[in-house]
C-alpha cells in the first residue's frame, strides 16, 4: 500500500500515542467481538495493530504540542478532534444518522465532545497509517468502488487487515490530511468536506486527493485542557493564596474552568528567601482528563530601577527631551535577574539650557516624591541639520487648497512652486496669502529661508510662524520681514521652537500681479 506525502517518520506513529482518560471513553476496542454481519474478505498480508511501543511520529507528534506532558498511555490508540480548516469550530464526527462521517459543532459539554473524538488506531508498520473509530468501537472505511464512507462493526485488528478501513494522516506543517488506505481506480482519496459546505451535519464523503486543499485539511486537536502558568512576585515571608481554579483552552479554542487544582506546594522554607519557587498542580478537564497545572512565583523585593537610557543632540530643548523620554522604567527585583515596570515622572525643572548645550553625557532624576531611585541618562552628540519640509511625512497645504509639495520643497531656487494666480484680476486674488506644512511629530526648528521665482518681484513682506503643540500658529522671533528691493531671497535665523508645523505668510507689493514662490526650507537640528 503506498500513498504520497506521507510522514518521514522511521517506525511511523507507533503505541505510546495518547489516550483520552475518563467518562467512559475508551482507548482501544482491539479485541471487540465480530458483528453477526457477514465479515467482509481481508488478505493475509495486512498489517496487524501494533503492539506497544515508546516512540511516536515526529511529524503528528509536532501537530499536537498543545498535549500537556505526562498523558501518554501504554496502548497504540491516540484520541483526538478533527476540526474542519473550511469551517472552524466543526469536527468530523463518526455518526449514526444521514451520513456515517458528519461536520458538526465541537461539542461545549461532556457528552456531546465524547461523541466526536475519533481514536486513532496505528498499524504496525505501516507510517502514519490508522484504523479510524468512535467511543463505541466503530470503524471508518470507505465503500468498496465507491467514494462515500461507512461505518464498519468489526473488531480493529480486523479493520486493520483491510484496505479500505485504513487512513493515513500526514501534515503540511499546518493542516492535516486523511486519505483511505486503497485509492478508487488508482487515485488516493481523501476525506472531503463535501460541496465546502459549512452547515450542521454537512456531509463528510472522499474525494480525489487535493493536497490539502481547505476542504480536504484539518486540524489534528488532543482533547486535553492546557493552562497558562500561575505566577506572581511575592516577598520574601508567608507563602502566597495560589488560585483554586483557572481557565484551560482547548485547541479548537473552546474554555474550561480547572476548578479545585491540587497542588503539589513546597516547604514553608521556599518562601523564606530571593529566589524562584517553582511547582505544579493537576485539574480534571472537560472530558475527565488530567490537566497538568505549572506554577512559578518569584520571591523577591523590589528595588530601584534600571538606568533608562535617550540619544538626542547638543542644543535640544527639555521640551523635545519631554517627549521623547521614556514613561515607564524597570525595576530590580532582588534575588534575580528580572523587573517589573513602574510609571516614573522625571525631574526636568533641574534642567537648564546651559546644561544641554554641549556634545556629552547628562543625567536627569526621578521626582523624589517617586517613592524608589530612577535615572535618565541622555547622551548629547553634535547635531546634523535637516530641512524638515523635504520629509516624507511631512504634509503640505495652501490657502488656495492647494499642495505645494513636491514643487516648493524639491531644491530648485529658480523653477515656480507655488502661485497664487486666480481668474478675475486684481479683485479675486489673496492677500495676504500662505503655504503650511504639517508635521507627523513636533520637530525643533531655529532658521527657515524662502526664494521668489527668478523672473518674479511682487512678494513685500514674509511673516515665518511655526505650529504649537496646542495647534495655534505663533510668529517665530525673526518677526515679519519687509522686502522693499527686487526678487525676494530670504535666509534667516530664529530662537530655537519646538513645532507641529511651519508655514510662512506673504503678502504682495502690487494687486496688479500675484505673487510666485520656487522654494520654502525650514532648518533644525537633528540627532546624527
Amino acid at each position: 500500500m503506498h500513498l504520497s506525502k506521507r510522514f518521514t517518520s522511521a517506525a511511523g506513529i507507533a503505541a505510546g500515542l495518547v489516550s483520552l482518560i475518563g467518562l467512559g471513553v475508551g482507548a482501544s476496542v482491539a479485541g471487540a467481538s465480530p458483528s453477526p454481519s457477514p465479515t467482509p474478505e481481508v488478505t493475509a498480508s495486512a498489517a496487524p495493530v501494533a503492539s506497544p511501543s515508546p516512540t511516536a511520529s515526529p511529524a503528528l507528534e509536532s501537530a499536537l504540542a498543545a498535549r500537556a506532558s505526562g498523558v501518554l498511555a501504554d496502548d497504540a490508540t491516540m484520541t483526538v478532534v478533527l476540526e474542519s480548516v473550511h469551517a472552524p469550530g466543526k469536527a468530523a464526527t463518526i455518526a449514526d444518522a444521514t451520513w456515517p462521517l458528519e461536520s458538526r459543532t465541537i461539542g461545549a459539554d461532556a457528552t456531546t465532545l465524547s461523541g466526536q473524538v475519533i481514536h486513532l488506531h496505528a498499524l504496525d508498520g505501516e507510517a502514519d497509517t490508522f484504523v479510524l473509530a468512535d467511543s463505541a468501537g466503530r470503524v471508518l472505511a470507505r465503500v468498496d468502488g465507491s467514494r462515500s464512507l461507512e461505518v464498519l462493526d468489526l473488531p480493529v485488528t480486523e479493520a486493520a487487515a483491510l484496505p479500505r478501513a485504513t487512513w493515513i494522516v500526514t501534515s503540511n506543517g499546518s493542516a492535516s490530511k486523511v486519505v483511505n488506505g486503497e485509492p478508487l481506480d488508482g487515485v488516493d482519496q481523501a476525506l472531503d468536506l463535501y460541496d465546502w459546505s459549512t452547515a450542521e451535519g454537512a456531509r463528510i464523503a472522499t474525494y480525489d486527493d487535493n493536497d490539502y486543499g481547505t476542504n480536504q485539511s484539518w486540524r489534528v486537536h488532543t482533547p486535553v485542557a492546557v493552562a497558562d502558568a500561575v505566577g506572581e512576585l511575592v516577598a520574601p515571608g508567608a507563602a502566597p493564596l495560589v488560585p483554586d481554579a483557572i481557565t484551560g483552552r482547548y485547541g479548537w479554542g473552546a474554555t474550561v474552568e480547572l476548578a479545585g487544582i491540587d497542588w503539589d506546594l513546597p516547604s514553608a522554607s521556599a518562601w523564606q528567601s530571593d529566589g524562584v519557587v517553582a511547582f505544579t498542580g493537576t485539574a480534571t478537564g472537560l472530558l475527565g482528563e488530567e490537566v497538568v497545572v505549572e506554577a512559578e512565583y518569584t520571591v523577591g523585593t523590589v528595588g530601584d530601577a534600571v538606568p533608562a537610557t535617550i540619544d538626542s543632540f547638543a542644543g535640544v530643548r527639555v521640551e523635545s527631551l519631554r517627549l521623547d523620554a521614556p514613561t515607564q522604567v524597570q525595576r530590580r527585583i532582588s534575588g534575580s535577574s528580572m523587573t517589573v515596570t513602574a510609571d516614573v515622572a522625571w525631574d526636568w525643572d533641574a534642567l537648564t539650557p546651559a546644561m544641554l548645550a554641549n556634545p556629552g553625557t547628562v543625567t536627569v532624576h526621578a521626582v523624589a516624591d517617586l517613592g524608589f531611585a530612577a535615572t535618565l541618562e541622555i547622551t548629547l552628540s553634535e547635531p546634523a541639520r535637516s530641512n524638515v519640509l523635504r520629509d516624507t511625512n511631512v504634509r503640505g497645504w495652501s490657502f488656495s487648497a492647494s499642495d505645494p509639495r513636491p514643487g516648493l520643497t524639491d531644491g530648485d531656487l529658480t523653477a515656480e512652486g507655488f502661485g497664487d494666480w486666480r481668474a478675475g484680476g486684481a479683485a479675486n486674488r489673496i492677500n495676504p496669502n500662505w503655504v503650511a506644512f504639517y508635521f507627523d511629530q513636533p520637530r525643533q526648528l531655529d532658521a527657515a529661508a524662502i526664494y521668489e521665482m527668478s523672473s518674479a518681484d511682487n512678494i513685500g513682506a514674509v511673516t515665518f510662524q511655526y505650529r504649537t503643540m496646542g495647534g495655534g500658529w505663533v510668529d517665530t522671533s525673526a518677526g515679519t520681514v519687509q522686502n522693499t528691493g527686487g526678487r525676494l531671497v530670504l535666509e534667516t535665523d530664529f530662537d530655537a521652537v519646538l513645532a507641529t508645523g511651519f508655514r510662512a505668510v506673504i503678502e504682495h507689493k502690487s494687486d496688479a500681479s500675484w505673487m510666485q514662490l520656487a522654494e520654502l526650507e525650514a532648518w533644525g537640528p537633528v540627532a546624527p
